[in-house]
């Protein structure tokens, strides 16, 4: 099967247009395909331990990053590669910065990749950030090098030349998990409320990415995000950080019994400021906020783990301080582990 490889003006393309331009059909042609046996993960969240970027304060900010994609060949080894603007050069960031990706746990890439378009450069994991790739060409001769691509890439080539992989010798997150797991989907259904908030009774959230891990304490953190189907309350979620949430557990495993159930907790404060829209949760219109709003969200979950499959029930408590008021929410969870 032929490639096609058609003229660009790179000046007036940007990093998204390199990865669905160049990098996806590159992937397809090497053999890649979402949800197959050689699959394709794109925007992989990843947090990193603070220590392992010289961060060990408590207060210092948890450090994440997002791979652009992720190639596995058949559940066993992956390879990652990054995109940028053609404006941006493949320098020594960039190579470490991808490094970074290939080499966090959640990933050991064996290979790590590197385009803006214009260069294409291959790393082995293995080696310092700092080395040189051991192989790399440019836009205009890719063609002619796609055999050599193929050759190092291609799911044929990955499994000739790491017939095996490394093994996690990490403390399993639970029977026949790795000791960290990817979220791949999931969802979250509001049962009740105390105002009595017809919308929110029998919401559906869904799960989109996250993952199980451990903290520098051997502790579990769970990262979720969320998306809502209601653009206004997708709005009002990301105002309040409720889209994006970082749950923290004094467990070290997750529970298979449903009668000692993990239990994980969550605290965040988000300041909303005077004249800022916001949907109203009584009236369900968008209405200016007339102070200043400090909202404080508490949200515990107990869950344990059936096969991939770790579900439960929550319970949460958004507090609006200036007013006072309460508003308490339950309901059920369900996320999908790989």
């Amino acid at each position: 099967m032929r490639m096609d490889f058609p003229q660009y003006d790179f000046a007036s393309l940007n990093e998204t247009d390199i990865r669905e331009e160049i990098i996806a059909p590159l992937l397809r042609h090497l053999g890649y395909r979402s949800g197959t046996e050689n699959n394709v993960i794109r925007e992989q969240p990843l947090t990193y331990p603070k220590s392992s970027l010289g961060r060990k304060k408590k207060t210092d900010p948890i450090l994440r990053g997002r791979a652009d994609y992720i190639c596995n060949v058949k559940g066993q080894i992956n390879w990652v590669i990054e995109a940028k603007a053609p404006s941006e050069a493949l320098d020594n960031d960039a190579v470490e910065q991808s490094w970074t990706y290939a080499n966090h746990p959640e990933i050991r890439a064996v290979y790590f990749c590197l385009s803006n378009g214009l260069d294409f450069q291959i790393f082995q994991t293995d080696r310092d950030p700092g080395a040189k790739p051991f192989f790399q060409c440019n836009y205009e001769n890719m063609e002619e090098s796609l055999d050599i691509i193929m050759n190092i890439l291609s799911p044929e080539g990955i499994l000739r030349d790491h017939p095996k992989y490394k093994v996690d010798k990490g403390l399993p997150i639970g029977p026949g998990l790795r000791s960290i797991v990817r979220i791949t989907s999931g969802s979250i259904n509001y049962i009740n409320n105390t105002l009595g908030l017809k919308p929110l009774i029998g919401l559906t959230m869904a799960i989109t990415e996250g993952s199980i891990e451990r903290n520098e304490n051997g502790k579990l953190e769970t990262y979720i995000e969320t998306q809502v189907p209601y653009q206004s309350l997708q709005k009002l979620n990301e105002k309040l950080g409720l889209h994006s949430l970082r749950l923290f557990s004094d467990h070290e495993v997750v529970s298979t019994n449903p009668e000692i159930p993990t239990v994980c907790s969550a605290i965040t404060t988000h300041i909303i400021p005077k004249g800022e829209m916001a949907l109203n949760l009584v009236t369900w219109e968008e209405t200016p906020f007339l102070m200043n709003m400090s909202i404080e969200s508490q949200t515990i979950a107990t869950g344990y783990l059936e096969g991939n499959k770790f579900h439960g029930k929550f319970n949460a408590l958004l507090t609006f301080q200036e007013i006072d008021l309460k508003v308490a929410m339950g309901g059920s969870f369900k996320v999908y582990l790989a």
